[in-house]
């Protein structure tokens, strides 16, 4: 038999209402967070979905250094050597005038900073689309129509109108040079433990050729210096194996690897690739951070320039080049035997005594410099020496030279 309790029944029938309530306020508010947050997500995804293409080398992009990535791909893509491009060393994708030589450029550089002076000084102290001059609107359009004169007397500065020119030449030259070396290179990155992308640096480096060489000294496709390349390489006035892409690429990745392991990212490792691990791990520890896009738009220093802070863009530029070309497959080099002798001997005999071809040869070894094909200089005993056009039992039937 059970008690009942006076006023039990109106209880249970306000704490329905109560729970009722609650639960349509507890609906309000997840409804609230989906309308919040759907868009969020659809704007995360998209971010994810740009940003998935580099995540493995530890990069992940935002709307600005997506438009720097942007703007290199145009710059190997659209613009041959011949163009020449007046644009804002900050926001690059701002664009100003294109012209059909460095000289043009120069005189264009001038004019474009005196069209964003007088833009600068809008009368009313705000620069309205209906008041400019015909002749200024192409620089008011490429800064995005930006009302505030600031913006236009900050764009005007020395250091902020750069001119650049384009290498869509170029770079179809660099893939035919790189398609017998590139089925090999990333072979030996994937034997390093590297990220075979990173074998495309050679691009952005030398335009893959072969016989680069700067002013400061550095060469070959991987533009190494001697010193940092005595690790790996042989260097000399007669053998120079930073002029041999494969030799090189053994070495660049190694020098990879230990910029990672300094470094702990792939994409810091191709900054240090560039302006040595010193700098980059200094940047790292002054701000705190190894994200490479906020190191590169934050981090200050006077030898961190241009150059310096658009590397990695122009590396990520090439990768995405590379990936969207229709790429016919490598034929790789022509099948070769790596030969060594028990003596020194000049490249002449050895080309005689085999009947080799001689463009073949120089082809396969190309760090052999000038003072070994003139014959002023021997290669050295026991060095290999790459031959075709001759099998291993044919090697073997014939005494040495």
């Amino acid at each position: 038999m059970s008690t009942r309790i006076p006023g039990f029944a109106v209880f249970c029938k306000r704490m329905k209402a109560v729970s009722r309530h609650r639960a349509i306020a507890m609906m309000i508010r997840v409804a609230a967070c989906v309308l919040i947050l759907i868009p969020a997500s659809a704007r995360a995804s998209e971010i994810l979905t740009q940003d998935r293409r580099f995540q493995k080398l530890g990069v992940i992009l935002d709307p600005w250094s997506e438009a720097q990535v942007r703007f290199w791909r145009r710059i190997y893509t659209e613009f041959a050597s011949s163009d020449w491009l007046v644009h804002d060393s900050m926001n690059p994708a701002r664009i100003y005038s294109r012209h059909f030589s460095e000289s043009e450029a120069r005189a264009g550089r001038l004019e474009v900073k005196r069209g964003l002076l007088a833009l600068s000084g809008a009368p009313s102290g705000r620069v309205s689309g209906g008041a400019i001059d015909p002749a200024l609107r192409g620089l008011y359009e490429a800064m995005d129509a930006i009302e505030d004169p600031r913006a236009y007397r900050f764009a005007a500065e020395d250091r902020r109108l750069r001119i650049q020119s384009g290498r869509k030449d170029r770079v179809e030259l660099a893939f035919g040079e790189s398609r017998p070396y590139l089925k090999r290179m990333r072979e030996m990155f994937r034997e390093e433990g590297v990220p075979e992308e990173l074998v495309l640096l050679p691009f952005v480096e030398s335009a893959f050729n072969h016989e680069a060489k700067s002013k400061s000294g550095a060469a070959g496709i991987w533009q190494f210096m001697p010193r940092t390349a005595s690790e790996d390489l042989r260097v000399g006035h007669s053998i120079d194996e930073r002029f041999d892409p494969l030799k090189s690429t053994r070495a660049a990745a190694r020098f990879l690897r230990r910029n990672h392991q300094m470094l702990g990212s792939w994409a810091l490792a191709v900054m240090a690739y560039h302006h040595g691990p010193a700098l980059v791990k200094k940047a790292v520890k002054t701000l705190g951070t190894t994200d490479p896009v906020r190191l590169i738009r934050i981090f200050k220093a006077p030898s961190f320039r241009f150059a310096s802070r658009n590397y990695l863009f122009e590396f990520l530029a090439m990768c995405d080049v590379h990936r969207e070309r229709e790429q016919q497959a490598d034929p790789g080099l022509p099948p070769y035997l790596s030969l060594t002798f028990p003596k020194s001997l000049k490249i002449g005999r050895i080309v005689e005594h085999y009947r080799l071809d001689r463009g073949t040869l120089k082809r396969l070894n190309p760090h052999f410099r000038e003072p070994i094909w003139s014959n002023q200089a021997e290669i050295p005993a026991h060095y290999p020496v790459r031959v075709a056009g001759i099998t291993l039992e044919e090697f073997r039937k014939l005494q040495y030279p």
